[in-house]
């Protein structure tokens, strides 16, 4: 069971139900006292050890883009909860899908500070890799704080500096883990070089000159005081490379879940889709170095929005197609390059202002959307992780996109309207993809009277009509043994309330129910979600939820 797995500073109880359970002929108890587990405390071991890396770009795009079978079922993601949900860990940390959020804590992100003002500002060196964006890194001369500045071209101005902020604080709300993010207007007068700032270019590393910085600010448009527009990524911990999205980190003791089976990974495919974050691959990640009560451990980020919405204009892929695709290739081969995809016949809204990129809700397919090559995690979501992640982006509101685009700060009113307005058609889109796909029982509960509620979270959100009816079957749950015990009690209710059957309830320490519905729209839905209940306190807790995936 995945809950296992997060339970590795739990040894010596561990070991005691390993006793008891090979005594009871090989059983195992299900839920543990402290299930359902809401924090993954993987910060446990000391993670001094671990060594900086770089991932090399090309061999990434290369090892991902091989042709490889994918799995059938890759089985149920390894690092969820009794519940069914991610819980806090050193990847993710539950926001918006758990409580609400105002609009003020949405729009502020992880930022440290309503505005950056920095007077000064010292180049520390080039960035790590050229990317998409002109920059350099650099300090804040009061603070020794560490940025990465990075520049709009000139003939796209204000696309990557808004879409990074965009970006940053809508996967900030969602709960994975960001760097704060500012918009600065930088005088290239306060800028200054320090001496032993390097730039890295085809013959190796070198000294960053201020030629280097000229050539940087050459290719953006200054603002009519002279400054220039950029974004500042604050650099946290110290940086030790990338995440992929399969394997584990051998010189990371905490990371012990194969990348391409953690939920946040793979459902980070619906979240990539409805912001059309393509270049969602390892080299904008982040592992980061940090510590906590004398012990260190690593961080994930993601990292680097500046290319989302399509602000890349020459990807005009984006969000269709792979770099690489050798079955089309030899398509367009055989076919003199006159065959048109059905996406290449989609019109391009070039009557926008050059700040919007690539991103349109009219032809948005969520299931058909790709990022920029193969990703193994993406390539592992079953409909139980984008059920997960639609439901988080299901929780933003109309109001929130709207203020979150505000924040970029688009001197055109069009092109705030265009994308908050795109970015609210996307997000139904996603919602109407996955929410109805499975199941959507959610959010179980028994009172102490008996009385079972729960949501239907497709219905909640208006992307479906309720079924005709439920049906219910209970039954008592020895958890000792992993089992259900006793004569089954079935049931048939109008809507999302039943009163639990009380020869089931009466002396049981924990309750199971299956739930299912038939929907001549989505039969999906019959696929039945197993409920568990635990009696506490003269009351009920849900223990258990285990979500099917449909049928093949």
């Amino acid at each position: 069971m995945s809950s296992d797995l997060l339970r590795a500073s739990r040894a010596p109880l561990l070991a005691a139900a390993l006793g008891a359970a090979l005594l009871d002929g090989g059983a195992a108890p299900r839920f543990y006292p402290d299930d359902p587990l809401w924090v993954d405390r993987d910060d446990q071991f000391d993670a001094t050890g671990v060594a900086e890396h770089e991932l090399s770009e090309i061999w990434d795009l290369l090892e991902n883009s091989a042709p490889r079978r994918r799995p059938a079922d890759p089985g149920r993601a390894h690092n969820v909860n009794t519940l069914d949900e991610v819980p806090d860990s050193s990847w993710f940390q539950n926001r918006i899908g758990r409580r609400e959020l105002s609009l003020e804590e949405i729009v502020r992100g992880p930022d440290l500070v309503p505005r950056l003002e920095v007077e000064e500002w010292v180049i520390t060196g080039g960035k790590g890799r050229p990317g998409f964006q002109p920059g350099f890194r650099a300090r804040d001369a009061r603070t020794g704080a560490l940025y990465q500045l990075e520049l709009d071209l000139e003939q796209h101005q204000e696309l990557a500096t808004g879409a990074e902020v965009i970006g940053t604080a809508l996967y900030h709300a969602i709960g994975y883990n960001v760097v704060d993010v500012y918009l600065v207007d930088v005088d290239p007068r306060r800028v200054r070089i320090d001496p032993e700032a390097k730039q890295r270019d085809a013959s190796g590393r070198r000294p960053f000159t201020r030629g280097d910085l000229d050539e940087v600010l050459l290719l953006g448009r200054p603002n009519p005081d002279g400054t220039y527009r950029m974004s500042a990524s604050r650099f946290v911990g110290r940086g030790i490379g990338n995440f992929r999205h399969f394997g584990t980190r051998p010189d990371d003791p905490n990371d012990i879940h194969p990348h391409e089976h953690r939920r946040e990974l793979r459902a980070n495919r619906v979240f990539a889709a409805w912001l059309n974050h393509d270049d969602s691959r390892a080299n904008n990640t982040l592992d980061a170095l940090e510590e906590r009560d004398g012990r260190r451990f690593v961080r994930h980020y993601m990292f680097d929005f500046g290319s989302i919405l399509g602000s890349s204009p020459d990807r005009w892929w984006s969000g269709h197609a792979y770099m690489l695709e050798f079955d089309q290739a030899l398509k367009d081969l055989f076919t003199l390059g006159f065959r048109l995809r059905p996406w290449q016949r989609v019109n391009d809204p070039r009557h926008l202002p050059p700040a919007v990129g690539r991103i349109g809700s009219g032809a948005f397919d969520p299931a058909a959307w790709k990022p920029e090559y193969p990703n193994r995690a993406f390539d592992n979501m079953r409909a139980d992780d984008a059920f997960w992640a639609a439901r988080i982006a299901s929780r933003f509101s109309d109001a929130a996109l709207r203020a979150v685009v505000e924040k970029a700060r688009y001197s055109d009113p069009a092109v705030t309207d265009y994308l908050a307005s795109t970015l609210i058609a996307r997000r139904d889109r996603v919602v109407e993809a996955w929410l109805p796909a499975v199941n959507p029982v959610a959010d179980p509960q028994l009172a102490a009277d008996g009385t079972l509620t729960f949501a239907n979270a497709a219905v909640d959100a208006g992307v479906a009509t309720a079924p005709a009816a439920y049906a219910l079957r209970w039954s008592r749950f020895d958890n000792a043994r992993d089992a259900l015990v006793g004569d089954a009690v079935e049931q048939r209710v109008e809507t999302a309330r039943a009163a639990a059957p009380p020869e089931v309830l009466a002396e049981a320490e924990y309750v199971f129910v299956s739930v299912a519905a038939h929907h001549p729209d989505h039969p999906a839905w019959s696929r039945p979600v197993h409920l568990y209940f635990r009696r506490v306190n003269g009351g009920w807790q849900a223990v258990g939820l285990e979500r099917l995936p449909p049928e093949a």
